[in-house]
């Protein structure tokens, strides 16, 4: 199972490289067409089979690995966090003050997330020599 892998954080970095500008330009079926591509993906990587790109930069463009790596945990963490606030939606009864501790948490590991990521990706980037 390479779900917890290098090659899982990498196909995360390359969907959310390539989705971002779909979103924000308000394409959203190429989005979703790029999700369902993510999720095959990963249900490649859970069976044990690398999708061909991800191999492909990881073995031709290794510093650019480690970036997309850095930074790959964000649609990981959205697929969790619907599901955790679907299972919470049946344990507790959502409040107004809920819903904003919630989302300023979210917010927190957001905004302070992807910096040390893309940090500690160019620290292991020069340790390893790749400049």
């Amino acid at each position: 199972m390479k779900l917890w892998s290098k090659e899982a954080l990498i196909l995360g970095g390359i969907y959310g490289v390539l989705d971002t500008p779909f979103v924000l330009l308000g394409f959203g079926l190429v989005s979703e067409i790029l999700f369902g591509l993510f999720v095959i993906g990963a249900f490649m990587l859970f069976f044990n089979k690398t999708p061909k790109f991800v191999s492909f930069v990881i073995n031709q463009y290794p510093q650019t690995a480690y970036y997309l790596s850095s930074f790959g945990w964000i649609p990981y963490f959205m697929i969790a966090g619907i599901f955790i606030f679907v299972g919470m939606a049946a344990a507790i009864e959502w409040t107004d003050d809920i819903i904003e501790k919630v989302g300023k948490c979210i917010e927190f590991i957001g905004a302070w997330g992807i910096p040390i990521s893309l940090v500690v990706a160019y620290i292991k980037a020069k340790k390893n020599n790749l400049f």
